[in-house]
């Protein structure tokens, strides 16, 4: 486990500021492959965001049973093998969330 301060790899943010469609999943930017990357999550918006990781665009989407990440919290979340693709669902209103690739703490 890398416990260094997170380091953010260049061009790889991805801002999510509505909820995902279906089969439309998004890639996120600059991922190496392998698992064991970590993402900073960032939630901009005012409200609660529930996030999931998969492998494919056609994913299954975020519901209430996903992690939650309150409004204005930072988290640090480390991907498993395959998981290149991100979709968030807003608690009661439009998230705005980014979501930045790199490593560390």
């Amino acid at each position: 486990m890398n416990l260094d301060p997170f380091r953010p790899t260049p061009f790889s943010t991805l801002r999510l500021n509505a909820n995902t469609v279906a089969g439309a999943a998004p890639t996120l930017l600059n991922l190496p492959h392998g698992g064991g990357t970590q993402v900073r999550l960032w939630n901009r918006g005012t409200v609660p965001a529930r996030i999931e990781f998969g492998n494919k665009a056609a994913m299954t989407l975020p519901d209430a049973t996903s992690m939650a990440l309150p409004a204005g919290a930072v988290e640090i979340r480390t991907l498993q093998q395959g998981e290149r693709f991100a979709a968030i669902l807003g608690d009661g209103g439009a998230p705005d969330v980014e979501i930045t690739v790199g490593g560390g703490f």
